[in-house]
């Protein structure tokens, strides 16, 4: 009786959000049914149906993904750490793409907010493969149980919400039409969560004590530095051959992007920068520690403090320390040439 009176919130929400956007999409449908009578020219029948068409490949792209994220899960026994890893990466950045598209999309008039729900589930579906990952990792390694418990069902809830918004998505476009004399308008269906049960908390939990038998999923160590991340202050203004010219400043510092690309929390992450001037070849160097960073969590790490020499030839060196176990190295350093303003 305990966790079915802890479900019974969760259920009320659902409830609470989509009778808000009932509310919100008659609001709105009477002002649409006001602008958008009828007397469709040939162009805006073209409009509507490129529409209806483009919603129906982005539906597939996201029924086929939640496919492949559950048929992933049901082979967890039969597949390595990395296969996994590399799976629900590729599952989430399916879904990433899926709601670029829509979110680009322009809908014809009176579709507008049909449009936001579309975009709504495809976001709800997106914040669940992300999230899913990470906490899933975290509970094979008994790291913040219950917090990656509440994390894994929070992903497949979002996930029976955004089926639960679908619908409301469909009655829509078949509504926009009808105000416009169209009586046809249909779009494919898109159920992703077939297992409703996995909205209980009891379910969830045995859900994750069976994937915790799994003999084949094998460590993985790692963190990497993100090049593409790096930030100078002063800011970049221009470059000269090898040699980024920062504008005018006092003192140097740079901002980057630590990445725990390995399966395991990770502690007393190092990082350190040395700066070298072309009239003082001793560097100086400075660390960062990070106290602790999650599987596929990025962590922003600044470090300040670093005289500058405006017109002076200078070099800094940033290296993510190894942690226990690392075997790729490639991506823990990177190196700039610089010169500050004068």
């Amino acid at each position: 009786m305990e966790r079915r009176s802890r479900k019974e919130p969760i259920i009320t929400l659902i409830i609470m959000i989509i009778v808000a956007a009932v509310i919100v999409s008659w609001i709105t449908g009477l002002w649409s049914c006001e602008n958008g009578k009828k007397n469709l020219n040939e162009q805006k029948k073209l409009s509507i149906a490129d529409y209806v068409n483009s919603v129906s490949v982005l539906i597939q792209h996201s029924n086929k993904t939640s496919v492949n994220f559950f048929i992933l899960l049901d082979k967890i026994k039969d597949i390595s750490r990395e296969e996994l890893d590399s799976s629900l990466s590729d599952i989430t950045e399916e879904s990433k793409i899926s709601l670029q598209n829509a979110q680009e999309m322009n809908p014809p008039a009176s579709f507008e907010v049909a449009h936001g729900y579309l975009k709504l589930v495809l976001d709800l579906r997106t914040k669940a493969y992300e999230n899913f990952k990470p906490a899933l990792f975290n509970a094979l390694q008994n790291v913040q149980g219950d917090i990656s418990s509440s994390q894994i069902l929070n992903a497949f809830l979002n996930l029976y919400i955004s089926d639960e918004i679908y619908t409301y998505f469909q009655d829509e476009i078949k509504a926009s039409g009808e105000k416009l004399d169209i009586t046809n308008l249909t779009v494919l269906n898109s159920k992703v969560l077939k297992d409703s049960s996995l909205i209980d908390r009891q379910n969830v939990d045995k859900f994750i004590s069976d994937i915790k038998t799994v003999a084949n999923l094998q460590e993985r160590r790692g963190t990497a530095l993100i090049n593409s991340s790096i930030e100078f202050n002063p800011k970049i203004i221009n470059e000269q051959g090898d040699y980024l010219i920062l504008a005018k400043g006092n003192e140097v510092s740079v901002t980057l992007l630590v990445e725990n690309q390995g399966n395991v929390t990770e502690k007393d992450v190092v990082v350190v920068m040395q700066y070298i001037t072309e009239n003082n070849p001793k560097p100086e160097e400075k660390t960062y520690n990070i106290t602790s960073i999650n599987p596929s969590e990025q962590k922003s790490v600044t470090i300040s403090g670093f005289k500058a020499y405006p017109g002076i030839k200078c070099s800094i060196t940033i290296e993510v320390k190894p942690v226990q176990g690392e075997t790729l190295l490639t991506n823990n350093t990177a190196s700039y040439k610089f010169m500050v303003e004068k």
